[in-house]
């Protein structure tokens, strides 16, 4: 696959992606709920996708990439079940400004863990995002939205660590993992909260968000992450950090505060130079990228 049908195919990917935040506000039952129905959702559908392609070797391709598909299911189903709790919990806007936090947080968790490598353009970005950070929770906590917020790190950390994993196994199914993904959300909301049943409406936008939308834009952002650097799908995800409050706002009147917007503004700047430096650098190491 060529660079620009990648690039082409995590735009896409993307640009679905930030229409969730605003589906999740649209419903009205509780998060583990939403979560339970939304990753069982996910679960059928991906795998029923993988079932046609790979008939006979279905099975075969869990028991040959288990190790990778179970941490991926497990990273992923932990990010999905924080993200509905933190939208359900706080405004999109402050939610989203918390995520795009997470290729810097991934750096970092590999730097600590493993020594990786670390440009010093990531720790410069990073005081600049824990800035903007400080400003939008400033603003929470006076607003009593502290719970929503603490979900968006919880799930910051898990899709971080998501992130390395996929970075380490480019080569493994992402149905797969998507489906995992939503089978470990749904347990997870399952034995945390008491499920109840949603109103035809409730469901009618679960069934869309977990069935069609969530699972066509995981594919589309997994395919082109296996051929773009993680610098290119660092400022690509931005995109969806900006999108998510415009969706919300036009559709539903949720204004973020003036501290949220600016905080907002601090970390979009910051990982888009970031994301600017890292791609230079990259086509340097690579000038036949």
């Amino acid at each position: 696959m060529r660079y620009e049908k990648a690039f082409t195919f995590t735009v896409f990917g993307v640009v679905l992606m930030s229409f969730e935040s605003l589906l999740i506000k649209m419903t009205s039952i509780p998060a583990q709920s939403l979560t339970f129905y939304f990753g069982l959702l996910m679960f059928a559908s991906t795998n029923g996708v993988l079932l046609i392609q790979q008939k006979s070797h279905f099975f075969e391709l869990y028991q040959q990439e288990f190790k990778p598909i179970l941490l991926s299911a497990l990273f992923m189903g932990t990010s999905n079940f924080f993200f509905v709790l933190a939208i359900k919990n706080t405004t999109v806007a402050s939610a989203v400004f918390i995520l795009s936090s997470a290729p810097l947080v991934s750096a970092l968790i590999a730097f600590v863990l493993f020594r990786t490598k670390t440009p010093k353009r990531i720790f410069i970005a990073t005081f600049f995002v824990f800035c903007g950070l400080f400003l939008i929770l400033i603003d929470d906590l006076n607003g009593g939205r502290w719970q929503g917020n603490l979900y968006a790190f919880l799930c910051v950390i898990s899709f971080s660590s998501l992130f390395s994993v996929l970075e380490r196994y480019k080569k493994i199914s992402r149905l797969a993992c998507i489906g995992g993904g939503g089978l470990m959300a749904a347990f997870l909301a399952g034995i945390t909260s008491a499920i109840v049943l949603p109103d035809a409406y409730s469901f009618g936008v679960i069934f869309f968000m977990g069935a069609i939308l969530t699972p066509i834009s995981r594919v589309f952002i997994g395919v082109g992450t296996k051929i773009l650097p993680s610098s290119d799908v660092t400022l690509l995800t931005i995109i969806e950090t900006v999108l998510a409050p415009i969706w919300v706002w036009i559709f539903l009147s949720e204004t973020p505060t003036p501290n949220t917007l600016w905080g907002g503004v601090i970390i979009i700047i910051a990982l888009v130079l970031n994301g600017i430096v890292a791609h230079r650098s990259f086509k340097r190491e690579h000038p036949k990228y």
